[in-house]
């Protein structure tokens, strides 16, 4: 597969945020207004309506995807067509299950968008709706989707979830089977900002992993 070279403009974009639609198999209208890419039940990749370029830079533009509370700008909105009358506890998958076909073209699809964009693969770029909040530390309202795999009862949660897909999308981009995609243009301050937020991430660790030596060495005095 190789997504249609008019459907990825030359922009700036930083993560890919995975979804299902809680519809049938099927991509309808109310869906194609809300995601950039549809992925029906079959395997067939559907282009949504709003562009990429949409949800590029600080500002939204009209007629973006709001395929995510607020964590829209930069994000890529990817949906699997399915999950209509899912129930989470316990786990029902209803009438309209997410289908292994779907997986497989969802893994090609955000492969080849990170290839285009330059997203390296982490769980803070390339993750599920059901990983943000606890990710990103933006209220999502309950979602749960990506956090079962109706064709694999054996995988449950959204980080288990999360870590298969990274890791088969990290594999399907190190593969001769994906096609040839050019890179967008290099965005300076896009990439300075990436460069921040690791840097944030690693000083956040840091003072975590500082926090924890300094309370056990508090009980250890107190003990």
């Amino acid at each position: 597969m190789a997504i249609p070279l008019e459907w990825i403009p030359d922009v700036p974009m930083q993560r890919v945020i995975c979804h299902w639609t809680a519809g049938t198999h099927r991509a309808g209208e109310s869906d194609r207004q809300a995601y950039h890419f549809l992925i029906e039940g079959d395997g067939r990749l559907v282009r949504g309506v709003p562009s990429v370029a949409a949800n590029s830079g600080r500002r939204l533009a009209a007629g973006y995807a709001a395929h995510t509370l607020n964590c829209n700008n930069g994000s890529i909105g990817v949906s699997l067509c399915c999950m209509e009358g899912a129930q989470q506890q316990p786990f029902r998958a209803g009438g309209y299950p997410m289908t292994r076909a779907q997986w497989e073209t969802m893994v090609v699809v955000v492969a080849e968008l990170c290839k285009r964009y330059r997203i390296k693969v982490t769980p803070r770029t390339v993750l599920s709706h059901a990983e943000v909040e606890r990710v990103l530390h933006i209220e999502q309202k309950g979602k749960w989707d990506i956090s079962r795999l109706a064709f694999d009862p054996s995988i449950s949660g959204a980080a288990p979830c999360g870590d298969r897909l990274r890791r088969e999308v990290t594999a399907a981009m190190a593969s001769t089977r994906l096609p040839d995609i050019r890179p967008v243009s290099r965005d300076a301050r896009i990439e300075v900002e990436q460069l921040l937020e690791r840097i944030g991430e690693m000083i956040g660790r840091a003072i975590a992993d500082g926090i924890i030596i300094l309370i056990r060495a508090i009980g250890k005095r107190f003990k």
